[in-house]
Parts: C-alpha cells; structure tokens; sequence
C-alpha cells in the first residue's frame, strides 16, 4: 500500500508474492521472475509458500537449523503439479551441512543428522481452533529415509498441513528463502514470514482496519516523535505484545491445560525450550534484548526490508501492551549491500585438498581464529565426549597441557566434562540453550574460554582442597554451570593471571592465596 509515486515499491522487489492481493496470473509471472534466482549457498528452488492461516495462527519454536531444514524442505513442492501429499521430497547431505553449519567430515556429523531429523519428525505445533481449544500438528510425517550410499535425505509432510502448503490459489504469502538461510536467530525467519502475511504490498483495498500494514500517518508519527523524520514512508501494524510473543512459542501451560480439559500436562514440555515467550520474557527490556533486537539486526541487514518496533503502553499503564511493527521495502540502489552480504557470506567448498604438515614453534593465526569463533549449535546435539573435546580445543588446553601436574590436568578434564554434559543434556534443553550462549559470550569478550578454564581450574582446586570429602558429579556440574552463567569476573581476572603466568613459563602456576575463595 505504498503511494505510486513512491521509489521504493513491491514492483523493485519481485522476492514477495502476497497472496490474496494478487490475480494468478500476476502471481504466475512473478514465480517465473522467482525461478532463475537461486541461492548462492544451496541448490533449491528459491522461493517457499504457505497459507497465511498456517503462518498467522499457528504457535511454535523451532530450532534455528530444523527451521532451516523444515524451509528447505517447502521449497521442494512445486505448487502447480505437486497432487501427493504422501510425495518424499529430498535434499543432499551437502546441503544438509550447509544449511547446519556441521562439517559432512567430522566424526560426529552422522549422529548429529540423525538426531536433527528425529527431532523434526518429533516437533509439534499448535493451532487454534476455539473456545480455548488447541489442535497438536507436526510437520512431517516418521519414516524419513536417510540413504548413506547417495548420500540424501528424503521427508515427507504431515497431509493434514498439505492444504496451507501446496496447490495455493487464495490467502497464501510466498517469499524467497535466500535471506532467511543466512540468519542466525529463529525469531529472525518467523518475523519476516509473519510481516509478509500481513503486508498487502502497494495495493489498497480499503478495508484493513488494522488487518495488514497500512502507511503510517501523522497520526501515527505523534505516538513517536523521536522517531518521526525515521518512519516517514514506512509501512505500520499494531501487534497485541502478548498474541505476538505467542506467535513465536507454544501456547502457555494454561492454554494447553484448558485445550485438554486437564489439571497437568505431561508432554506439554517434551521440549524444554518450547517454553512460551510470554513466561521467559515477560518484562519487554528482556524481550527486546533476546529477541527483537537480533530481529531488527538480522532482517534489516539480510533481506529485503527495512524493519522498527516500538513498545506502547496505556496512560496510566506500567506495562507494555502493544507493539508497533514497522517496514519498508528497500529500492534497488538499498538492495545492493544485501546482495554484496550475501555474495560475501556464502557457503564455502567443502571439499579441501590435503595440506603439507608444517611444524610449527608457535599458535597460528588461523588457530587463534579458530579459539575465537563461537560454538556452534550443532554441539548441543552431540555426544559429550566430542563436545568435551570442543571445549578443549576452544580453551587451548594443548598449548599448557603439559606444564601441569596429574592432579591438575584431571581437573581441567572434569571442568570440559561437566560442561560438556550440561550442553548436551537433552532432558534440560533450557539450561544447555542458556549455557551455549553464555560460553559464547565468554568466548567472544575473552577471545575463546582459556582464561575462564584456568580461572574455573583455581576455583575448582580450592574447592577439592577444602571438602573434607568428594561431593556427587551433580555438585560440581552446578557449579561450574552458575560459574558459566554468571560470567564471575574474579574467574576471568584469576584465569587471567595464570595465563600470564604460563606465558612466561612459570610452574607455580597455582600456588596463591586460596582464602579469597572462601565462602
């Protein structure tokens, strides 16, 4: 609903097909504008459809790379001659490693895809149907078929979802993938599929009435006049807070419990990080901070449009009810820096040629690198053995392994082991989610986690040298997991102290004052 005279239109930008708003020839013409742009990265049709029913009032979380796997997956089905909901569709592993970010050579990719396609199998989401009442629908049907002599993946879609996803005429969005498969945040892609379902492009058909984005007026431009020269030529929908964190989650336990008829839930949380945005985040600053903010970032960076947001509350109102969404398409001359992102950002070969070996006196620059990139997602799916390994590896535990003693080396082995079994606990998905992050975090203002390890090592020396006796393996995985949480700076300032102690080849590397450490 943009004015005619105005540069940035739909028209520039042939990525998004609005349905409902369009005849099926224009639509037609579109898709075949569609066609010849693939995606740098994997080789798949380039564009997905689904239902603006299936996209607008359904409520779930995917993982970040099932929800890449679940989008490469709809851009198989081709929407004119695609009749058997019972059809398989396939992809490679190489785009399966890709798309995921795990390396088809590492020695844990095999279990990673196999629990990855399990999981998905396993996923449910929820629609409304009323009266309180919820309906559980997975996406795709159990029986994938995984051949490891041609080295694909076949899937097929649950049929009760193929009418919002196949064979669309009316009321449907379809979109190009390319920009949601560079993204890192799973809010990320559902935001940018849920403003294109309500977005009517530059057509106007009078009655809206705050259904789908509409110009903002002068009006509007009161609500906020630190932003007011910013939103001139955006596009606006008001969005209920608490229906749009729902749109990103599963329903709440309440919901759940009265949809059942039910007092308790016992597969409501099969899925520990399905917990509902409204319960993990209920103040907006938090909200913001984990969700919005990485949204705002990533689509304003990766794809197509310019996005805003602004919280609103009632006079009188301490808390926030309303959020404002704001868009733009970006014009042609805005669109090039999306596609220089992306041309620099694509997948790499993942076939190397082998290297002669060199030895080397010293850490390389590609090693310290490697210290310093975060920790991939695809370790909370593996085993603890090789996410231990990981850690090591991150904490550059070669590099002074053998300036320490037995006793001091096994403690380092336990802190990697501890840790690596939080991150790869299943059954706690929330507090393994929340520990990736924090290493992450650890790893990116510390260029990697050796200084947390050797200050996690003074730590957990002091502990053992104090207990009159060897507490349980649970004991210290809490402590190490507050420790992780809590970013302690004394654990950093002390890890920073050994490291430069190792630096220069001391051997009293523990030998300090331990009652700092007292409780």
């Amino acid at each position: 609903m943009k004015n005619k005279d105005e540069k940035n239109t739909m028209t520039e930008s042939p990525d998004v097909i609005i349905g409902e708003v369009l005849p099926d020839e224009k639509v037609d013409g579109k898709k075949k504008q569609l066609v010849p742009r693939k995606s740098d990265n994997v080789a798949f049709g380039s564009f997905i459809t689904k239902s603006n029913d299936l996209i607008q009032r359904t409520k779930y979380s995917l993982p970040r790379n099932e929800q890449k796997i679940l989008f490469m997956m709809l851009s198989k089905i081709d929407q004119r001659h695609d009749m058997d909901a019972s059809k398989y569709y396939t992809i490679s592993f190489d785009d399966f490693a890709k798309l995921t970010g795990v390396n088809a050579l590492d020695s844990g990719y095999a279990n990673y895809l196999r629990k990855t396609i399990e999981n998905l199998e396993n996923r449910m989401f929820w629609v409304p149907l009323g009266n309180d009442q919820y309906k559980t629908m997975s996406w795709v049907n159990r029986g994938s078929i995984v051949d490891m002599k041609k080295k694909t993946i076949s899937m097929r879609f649950n049929p009760d979802i193929w009418k919002d996803i196949a064979q669309l005429t009316s009321n449907y969005t379809s979109y190009s993938i390319e920009y949601l498969l560079m993204m890192q945040s799973t809010y990320s892609m559902r935001v940018y599929e849920i403003i294109l379902s309500y977005d009517n492009g530059n057509r106007d058909y009078s009655y809206n009435n705050g259904l789908i984005f509409e110009p903002v007026t002068e009006e509007v431009l009161q609500k906020f006049p630190n932003k007011r020269e910013e939103l001139k030529g955006f596009k606006y929908k008001r969005f209920d807070m608490e229906e749009f964190k729902g749109m990103l989650s599963m329903p709440t336990r309440d919901e759940i419990n009265r949809s059942k008829g039910k007092s308790r839930d016992s597969s409501a949380q099969k899925f520990s990080r399905d917990k509902p945005l409204t319960e993990k985040y209920k103040v907006f600053s938090d909200f913001e901070k984990n969700v919005l903010a990485m949204v705002k970032s990533e689509i304003n960076e990766m794809t197509d449009l310019w996005f805003d947001y602004e919280p609103v509350r009632r006079r009188g109102v301490r808390k926030y009810e309303f959020l404002y969404i704001f868009i733009k398409y970006k014009n042609r001359e805005e669109m090039k820096s999306v596609r220089a992102f992306h041309q620099e950002h694509k997948g790499a070969d993942t076939e190397v040629s082998r290297k002669p070996r060199k030895r080397r006196s010293s850490v390389s620059k590609e090693a310290l690198e490697q210290y310093n990139q975060p920790l991939k997602e695809a370790i909370l799916m593996t085993t603890y053995r090789l996410a231990r390994n990981e850690l090591a590896v991150k904490a550059q535990y070669q590099t002074y392994e053998k300036k320490l003693i037995p006793e001091e080396r096994n403690i380092f082995i336990d802190i990697f082991t501890y840790t690596s079994k939080i991150l790869t606990n299943t059954k706690k998905r929330d507090q393994a989610e929340e520990t990736l992050e924090a290493l992450n975090r650890i790893i990116k203002d510390n260029n990697g986690l050796k200084t947390w390890a050797l200050g996690m090592s003074v730590k957990y020396k002091a502990m053992l040298e104090r207990a009159k006796e060897r507490k349980s393996a649970q004991y210290y995985r809490t402590v190490v997991y507050n420790d992780i949480i809590e970013n302690s700076a004394a654990i950093i300032a002390d890890g920073t102290k050994r490291a430069a102690l190792l630096d220069d080849d001391r051997t009293d590397l523990f030998k300090f004052d331990w009652s700092q450490f007292d409780e």
